[in-house]
């Protein structure tokens, strides 16, 4: 009779542990499939001839992205498939008819060459198994990354409070894993988060008396993580490396005793493993990016002085280690190796902020200008919230409710609760490491998912913590933060499945989808138009890489720091003021054939305070993009608004609404001009 009712309980409980990984396969396959699915439905409902819609139109045949940066990985990706190499160094993606540099992690593009490939298999075309590819990285990568986040916890903080700490971010950050963003921004954010969670089980070097030493491999698998977050994007990384370093300090230094000093012992040669294991990772990686050479200077991505910095924060960390729990003896020797240690960690950064342009491009006064008015990303969370027609107050309790009850938790019930020394060491060190991120959120939206797995990172140890104190109070204290967990994963997806129900309906699309239908049919329709005819197009700088993906014409300026030389003629051109003899000469130097520039000023005044840093409306209305924006100034004479180009390239787009019986008018508001054959540039204009 018990291994009857044995077999049913050992069932169910493996069911239940299968359950969460169900439910992210669901979630990021379901999403997957549902945007392909409606943004079909969409296009079906749409015709440039109403009533009749032709199902032969050329658009119709690809998909599309709404990311500049996703049509340049997929176009990287294709580029080095078809040149039989296995690293890109130089694309032509941009700065026709130059080209540039390419200096981005290659994980992206092997990962989408290797899906395509295995695709082709199955007897797809290159070109739709690319689109496929596209499609499935990031729901891939999400479901991977989120359940081995569950399995790892599990047994940590138990299952159903593990499969909410993996349920719950896999909705709140969709954005990062949309299948219509092929990007490396997931990667970075997973590995930061990771080289974090690595840190926060590992005891910090204390171990029970009479140990030889702590276990090691956390603090290797923590190194590993960040090795290769240089690696997805070393700027970025080095801001989690900067809070891990500070908050890890900070538990150095101020953590509380042990309660038995005499059954505790502090190991301070794991920080010189963590670090050793960080920065061999990082040298390994960079060795597999670059390796034979030549070696560029390039500090905007992983580089050898990435490493050195670690090294050196390491033995900072370990002579703290050393001099805070076991010899506080300060001789000549002991400073001179603090003051280089502290010089190995400082020279990445001073060389970051102080040192040469020409090593690191975003310093420049371009992308200065570029970065501080004109990315999205860059926005503060007020700006962003405005913009977006949101509650700044909403967005941050979405996304850091829990770890700010944490905070509040910790302040109240603290007194009241006696949790063991490992259980204070980790709130201790998941604290600062959420504040910090709070502080970089409030101050850029692109920081929004780090700090939302900040705040995860600090639920973690919350409920860790609470698991070792039986009292009432902390049974009540984890049983809230695990309901709260529950309503981010709610509002998560109610967020994530809104828009694209009311999409599937045909009822409202998303301004995001709706601009990247638009501009696939404009470049589909451009290449269509122009034939075998070559097209090199000056154009507003986030159309450059979706004219690139789609074989529309060569692009000249693009957002990337890598591009600085193709951003700088566009901008060059855009803002010369009127004739525009500089324009011509550049757009003949460059054999520009079409201009295109969207329709309103914002363009135009962004060009304009890139080249000169005014921000003048007026100004920039009397300059050759202000006269393209279609706003009344007349255009240089060396360019030729032809309408009948721009009707077949941009004609009105109707799409029938099912819930009003109405066919509803959209176009994509971007003006089309062809480049009449200017002089040589040694002619007057």
């Amino acid at each position: 009779m018990k291994a009857m009712r044995l077999v049913p309980s050992v069932s169910a409980s493996k069911w239940m542990m299968a359950l969460p990984l169900l439910l992210l396969g669901l979630w990021f396959g379901g999403m997957g499939w549902g945007i392909d699915a409606a943004l079909r439905r969409f296009e079906r409902h749409t015709t440039a001839t109403p009533p009749h819609v032709n199902p032969n139109d050329s658009w119709r045949q690809a998909r599309c992205f709404i990311d500049p940066d996703a049509y340049l990985w997929l176009s990287y990706t294709r580029d080095l498939r078809q040149s039989g190499h296995w690293r890109l160094r130089h694309t032509t993606a941009d700065n026709a008819p130059y080209g540039r540099e390419m200096h981005w992690c290659h994980l992206p593009i092997w990962s989408l060459m290797a899906l395509s490939a295995g695709l082709e298999k199955t007897g797809l075309s290159p070109p739709l198994a690319l689109e496929i590819a596209g499609r499935l990285l990031m729901p891939l990568a999400g479901f991977l990354l989120f359940s081995a986040l569950y399995l790892y916890l599990r047994r940590r903080i138990g299952i159903g409070a593990a499969a909410l700490c993996a349920l719950a971010p896999a909705a709140l950050l969709f954005w990062d894993f949309h299948p219509l963003r092929p990007d490396h921004h997931a990667f970075q954010i997973m590995a930061a988060f990771s080289c974090a969670l690595f840190l926060l089980f590992s005891g910090f070097g204390w171990t029970e008396k009479g140990k030889d030493r702590p276990p090691l491999r956390l603090f290797i698998a923590s190194g590993i993580c960040g090795g290769f977050g240089l690696w997805f994007g070393a700027t970025v990384f080095y801001f989690t490396l900067a809070a891990l370093t500070i908050s890890a300090a900070g538990v150095l230094l101020i953590s509380p005793q042990p309660s038995h000093p005499a059954k505790s012992q502090m190991h301070p040669g794991v920080w010189r493993i963590w670090a050793w294991a960080g920065a061999g990772t990082a040298l390994l990686l960079y060795a597999l990016e670059y390796a034979p050479g030549p070696f560029p200077p390039r500090l905007e991505v992983n580089h050898p002085l990435y490493a050195l910095s670690w090294l050196g924060i390491g033995e900072c960390l370990f002579l703290l280690a050393r001099w805070k729990h076991q010899d506080r003896r300060l001789s000549a020797p002991r400073l001179l190796h603090a003051a280089l240690a502290l010089l190995a960690a400082a020279a990445l950064p001073a060389l970051v902020l102080w040192g040469p342009e020409s090593s690191y491009l975003p310093r420049t006064t371009l992308m200065w200008r570029l970065h501080a008015r004109h990315i999205h990303e860059f926005l503060t969370v007020r700006a962003f919230a405005i913009q977006n027609q949101e509650s700044a107050v909403g967005l941050l309790l979405r996304f850091l409710g829990p770890g700010l009850a944490c905070i509040v938790g910790w302040v109240g019930l603290s007194p009241k609760l006696r949790l063991p020394f490992a259980a204070r060491l980790t709130l201790a060190f998941a604290t600062p490491i959420f504040l910090l991120f709070t502080a970089l959120l409030l101050w850029q939206i692109r920081w929004r998912s780090f700090a939302a797995m900040a705040s995860l990172l600090l639920v973690v140890a919350a409920l860790w913590a609470l698991r070792t104190e039986s009292a009432p109070l902390a049974r009540r204290s984890a049983q809230a933060l695990v309901l709260m967990l529950g309503l981010q994963w709610l509002v998560g997806i109610a967020i994530g499945l809104h828009p694209l129900f009311l999409m599937a309906k045909v009822s409202k699309i998303d301004p995001q989808y709706l601009k990247a239908l638009q501009l696939r049919n404009w470049m589909v329709n451009l290449k269509e138009t122009a034939d075998s005819t070559p097209v090199r197009l000056l154009a507003p700088a986030e159309m450059g890489p979706a004219a690139y993906y789609f074989g529309a014409g060569d692009a000249i300026g693009t957002l990337y720091w890598e591009n600085l030389d193709g951003l700088a003629a566009a901008a060059e051109c855009f803002a010369d003021p009127l004739p525009g003899a500089r324009a011509r000469e550049v757009i003949a130097e460059r054999g520009i054939t079409h201009v295109a520039m969207n329709e309103g000023a914002q363009d135009a005044l962004m060009f304009h305070y890139l080249h000169t840093g005014r921000d003048d409306q007026a100004g920039a209305a009397q300059t050759v993009g202000g006269a393209l924006t279609g706003i009344g100034t007349s255009i240089p004479e060396w360019l030729r608004y032809d309408e009948p180009l721009n009707q077949t390239v941009n004609p009105p787009l109707y799409t029938f609404v099912p819930a009003i019986g109405q066919w509803a008018l959209t176009r994509l508001p971007t003006r089309l001009y062809v480049v009449d054959a200017p002089p040589p540039p040694s002619e007057s204009p």
